[in-house]
């Protein structure tokens, strides 16, 4: 594969299926050629990425966020430390050198976006407050494990027709690979886990899904913004809760201005790759 000038080789597509697996064991299940596909797309994705940062921006693994995704990483693959992880990428064939190379690019496109769109981020905060006042009085809240595969409607076929696909795929191939098949979010490299979210802090859309859903149904799709949402729950716990009042407030900007900035991104990146020019031979 060619993407611009630059050769991108049998052994890069190897070592790309080899992290992905890492980050996604479950992508064993799959068969060759979607996982070629899964790989190739990901590879496109971060070189288009990383050559739109290096415009702005040297990339030298001096970025201060990456020990914390490296933290996130270890405890999400239940692992106990940095060694742990090493030993475990061995397994796949891939070092944490490579790895510290990918999350600086992620980290570095987040920052790149943020910069670019922070000032259009629209955050309601009245109505952000309403939701916090009208469960100050709990004492208790429920927390939902959840996991998503954020899509777009291909002009070519219709929202049923697509929703179809994704189903058949969860079908035979789980909801994690198909996250990786369809999904266009960052949480797709690792099977679309969101993890742990507090039921107040989500739009009263999902909100009314996730009422209507048991622990490992995944619900129809959802129309946000110009893509469209299914989440699946994996676990469901309650939780005793003490609100503090600004502190939830915070935390729930956070989730919306997060929410927000990833519109925007994936806006970004389907403008600039319209930019560069990707070949198989």
């Amino acid at each position: 594969m060619k993407i611009d000038n630059e050769i991108i080789t049998t052994h890069d597509i190897e070592q790309e299926i080899n992290y992905l697996k890492a980050l996604n064991p479950k992508l064993d299940q799959i068969d060759r050629n979607k996982l070629l596909m899964i790989a190739k797309n990901s590879i496109i994705k971060e070189f288009i990425k990383k050559k739109e940062i290096q415009k702005y921006k040297k990339l030298d693994l001096q970025n201060s966020q990456i020990d914390n995704v490296l933290n996130n990483l270890i405890q999400n693959l239940n692992l106990q430390n940095e060694n742990q992880l090493i030993s475990y990428l061995d397994n796949y064939d891939f070092s944490i050198e490579k790895l510290k190379k990918k999350i600086e690019i992620e980290n570095e496109w987040k920052n790149l976006i943020y910069s670019k769109y922070i000032k259009t981020v629209k955050i309601d905060k009245e109505e952000l407050i309403k939701k916090i006042e009208k469960s100050s009085g709990d004492k208790s809240s429920l927390e939902y494990n959840l996991s998503e595969i954020v899509f777009t409607k291909k002009k070519d076929s219709t929202l049923d027709e697509l929703f179809s696909d994704i189903e058949e795929s969860i079908e035979k191939n789980g909801f994690e690979n198909t996250a990786n098949l369809y999904s266009i979010s960052g949480s797709a490299k690792v099977g679309g886990k969101i993890g742990w979210v507090k039921k107040n802090s989500l739009s009263n859309i999902i909100i009314d899904k996730l009422d209507s859903l048991e622990k490992g149904q995944y619900s129809s799709p959802l129309r946000i913004d110009n893509n469209f949402l299914i989440f699946k729950i994996n676990e469901i716990r309650e939780i005793q809760i003490e609100i503090n009042k600004e502190k939830e407030l915070d935390k729930m900007i956070f989730i919306e201005t997060t929410k927000q900035l990833d519109k925007f991104s994936n806006i970004f990146y389907n403008k600039i790759k319209l930019n560069s020019e990707i070949s198989e031979f």
